[in-house]
């Protein structure tokens, strides 16, 4: 028997049981990381087990990055015998991939740059230069590489992916989405209208995968939209400050400027969100139709 017929064979469990089991294994066993993390990494915690001080940006990238680790074994575990597929079924083949990655870059810059000045017309911020830090700024990028491999590698790459295998694709987006805005729900100053947003972060994240069932696209984008949004332009990130090269004052109705949980709460963000995700599926849309007419008429 070839691998590729192995791996081509029934799942072992329906999908809603998979993506249930694969959620709760990477609560628990990232927890548990975590606070291994934590002692590895020197964070004091008290008897409860929680964080009595603010982390440096090191010991933040030392958390992600061990994060990793509980994640990059379920997955394997459940790639391999719950889903019996591949692991590159999922979309790392980064072949002719550039213009993905590209797309993404410029879909956070025109996000967040473009919202920003929205926001200043509107006096609901200030924004003001405070320093620029090479080794503070390539720790950020360092870290939020690694955030964007965690969440696009579970969210997109297994969780959107498996529910394609047993729905309408558009259900599957939505439904991850939704799935992925909830995980997000024990967030620091969260609020209705950021559930809102990170759904619709949610969709557009995967509006290139459900045409390409590949992960470079939602990669870039994840990875470029915190970092513009937090160590570039200083917004709180998902409610998390991190050191900035800018620094956003507060102006305002929080509603309007996102308030301490950052640009993803704010009413200028679901505007810009929109459109985005419309041309953003509406382009890959036609670039399948064109990819597979072209492989039809070989």
């Amino acid at each position: 028997m070839t691998d590729y017929m192995k791996y081509e064979v029934k799942p072992a469990l329906p999908v809603w049981a998979r993506i249930l089991l694969v959620l709760i294994a990477f609560i628990i066993f990232t927890g548990i990381f975590q606070v291994l993390g934590m002692l590895i990494s020197g964070i004091p915690l008290d008897h409860q087990h929680t964080v009595r001080v603010n982390i440096t940006l090191t010991q933040q990238v030392i958390l992600s990055a061990i994060g990793l680790i509980p994640l990059a074994l379920i997955i394997f575990i459940f790639r391999r015998y719950l889903d019996r597929k591949t692991l590159m079924s999922m979309g790392f083949s980064i072949k002719n991939r550039l213009r993905d990655i590209s797309a993404g870059f410029l879909i956070a810059l025109l996000l967040f740059v473009g919202g920003s000045l929205i926001l200043i017309v509107l006096n609901s911020i200030g924004i003001t230069f405070i320093r620029f830090d090479l080794g503070s700024f390539l720790m950020s990028l360092l870290l939020f590489v690694i955030v964007a491999l965690n969440e696009e590698i579970l969210m997109r790459g297994y969780i959107l992916n498996n529910l394609m295998d047993s729905m309408n694709k558009y259900w599957a987006l939505l439904i991850s989405a939704t799935i992925f805005s909830v995980l997000h729900g024990m967030n620091p100053n969260i609020s209705f209208l950021a559930i809102i947003n990170i759904m619709l972060a949610g969709i557009i994240l995967g509006s290139s995968y459900i045409f390409t069932r590949n992960l470079w696209f939602p990669i870039s984008l994840h990875l470029f939209w915190n970092f513009f949004q937090g160590p570039v332009l200083g917004y709180s990130v998902s409610g998390m400050k991190i050191d900035s090269v800018f620094k956003v004052t507060l102006l305002g109705n929080t509603t309007v400027n996102g308030g301490q949980f950052g640009f993803e709460g704010s009413i200028v963000c679901t505007v810009l969100l929109i459109p985005a995700i419309i041309l953003t599926m509406g382009y890959y849309m036609e670039f399948f139709k064109k990819t597979e007419k072209s492989v039809v008429t070989q």
